[in-house]
């Protein structure tokens, strides 16, 4: 995994005495680039507000080296990182914690510098908000989950183009895909489950869980009212100003924005009917303006989307707009409305519930069944708390079950392979029994690997007298 993406270069061979020298006087189109660790591959829509995000670059890069891209993370970058992870550590972070790898925190900066370092390409670290947002709190920044355009797939498909996940859509603020007019979906539509941010088995656009194909055309239930398309087009433009701004000058700093939004507040009782106008709280808005408390970037666009002015004016001192609002004394536009109450449904759930604990439906969470009926699962944990309690129990089982098939599985493949190699006088060592079960990853595992030391033991087969090869 040596290749590098490069145009193409003429080698000259200069003699040793020579070569400093000489390579000095060679023009940049002749020298020959350091060799990469792994191939350097050009990320999609760099620099543009349609740039992939890391973890796209990530899977793409694993299957472009013919390797599944959490087998390439097990080799190749979390040695790098100086880490130490089994494949299940892993499995749980790809579902969960590997957003964070596409943020502005510390993990994100690790995976870039590494990435970078391996592909010595030294643009990556704009596959991440850190080159959007700047040093603005993470909290409540990135999505829980991925998040896609199914239109965005399909018109990909069709014309032959790369599949990818542009970094816009990882963003919590960000619900719609303004090309299309059409919801970010963030389950699939058969399974209903969400997907893995470091995968396995399938590529880009198609399910982690059921493999099947994410794009499809519109549909009428999709399309969303002209209120939510107003407020989504207008945060695509602040972002679009924010990156080009980042991009072209630098990363801000927020400590200005705030300092900036508490100069615009001149007069007495301005503070207070600018919180009043901006649908806040005015304690809230006073701990914004004292640091106290730091807002999440869906408050700030909010914020300013009522007020008539962009994060980047605030940030640059442009406040002609803001203090416009002040004078007249009425917002630009209403504040969002908050999301209402939304009255549970007592017997359909209950019946969705029972049918799990019934087992006439396969086991699941609480939380996946009050996602998929439309509720928070705080909503559940108040209206059905022993239920919960049920389901809860139900999935720790099945999972447990789930398990130990799976070890026997493993198991009776380590055995097979092992009689195998012995039968034909070979030692078998961890590397070769690998090569003989369906995954060798299955070795990383402590009860596997306690399984391949007992038989060889077992068989008269001795470590110390027959290192692994």
């Amino acid at each position: 995994m040596s290749k590098t993406e490069q145009t193409a270069i003429a080698v000259r061979i200069l003699r040793p005495s020579m070569a400093q020298q000489e390579a000095q006087t060679l023009s940049d189109g002749n020298i020959l680039p350091l060799r990469s660790r792994l191939y350097g591959m050009v990320p999609h829509e760099v620099g543009t507000v349609w740039s992939e995000c890391l973890t796209s670059y990530l899977n793409r890069l694993g299957w472009r080296h013919g390797v599944s891209p959490r087998d390439l993370v097990i080799q190749e970058l979390l040695p790098f990182l100086n880490k130490r992870s089994s494949y299940q550590q892993l499995s749980g972070f790809s579902w969960s914690g590997a957003m964070n790898i596409n943020g502005n925190g510390t993990s994100a900066r690790e995976w870039t510098t590494a990435l970078e370092q391996l592909t010595a390409r030294p643009d990556l670290h704009f596959l991440t908000l850190q080159w959007w947002v700047g040093d603005l709190s993470s909290y409540q920044l990135l999505r829980e989950k991925p998040a896609w355009c199914p239109e965005c797939y399909a018109e990909w498909k069709d014309q032959e183009m790369p599949i990818y996940e542009p970094l816009l859509w990882a963003f919590q603020s960000v619900t719609m895909c303004m090309k299309h007019l059409r919801k970010l979906e963030d389950q699939c539509p058969r399974c209903q489950k969400r997907q893995s941010f470091i995968r396995v088995q399938t590529a880009l656009g198609q399910c982690t869980r059921c493999n099947i194909w994410l794009g499809s055309r519109a549909q009428a239930s999709k399309l969303l009212d002209s209120e939510v398309i107003v407020w989504q087009r207008w945060v695509l433009d602040a972002l679009e100003e924010l990156h080009s701004a980042v991009v072209s000058s630098g990363i801000p700093s927020w400590e200005q924005f705030f300092t900036n939004l508490s100069m615009s507040i001149e007069a007495k009782g301005e503070q207070s009917r600018l919180a009043e106008m901006a649908g806040l709280a005015r304690g809230q808005f006073a701990r914004w303006l004292r640091r106290s408390s730091t807002p999440t970037l869906q408050s700030i666009l909010e914020f300013c989307y009522v007020c008539d002015v962009t994060p980047l004016q605030v940030l640059t001192g442009d406040l002609t707009p803001l203090k416009r609002v002040i004078q007249e004394g009425r917002p630009h536009r209403l504040p969002r409305s908050r999301r209402s109450y939304r009255p549970v449904d007592r017997e359909q759930c209950l019946e969705r519930i029972q049918a799990v604990l019934s087992g006439r439906e396969e086991p699941m969470s609480y939380a996946q069944i009050a996602r998929q009926l439309g509720y928070r699962k705080s909503a559940f944990e108040y209206h059905f708390p022993q239920e919960c309690a049920l389901l809860t129990k139900q999935v720790e089982e099945h999972r447990r079950q789930r398990k130990e098939r799976r070890l026997a599985q493993v198991q009776n493949e380590i055995r097979q392979a092992i009689v195998l190699l012995h039968a034909q006088g070979i030692y078998p060592s961890q590397n070769k029994v690998g090569e003989q079960i369906s995954d060798p990853n299955f070795l990383l595992q402590p009860e596997a690997r306690a399984t391949w030391r007992t038989l060889c033991q077992e068989l008269g087969w001795h470590r110390e007298d027959n290192p692994a090869l």
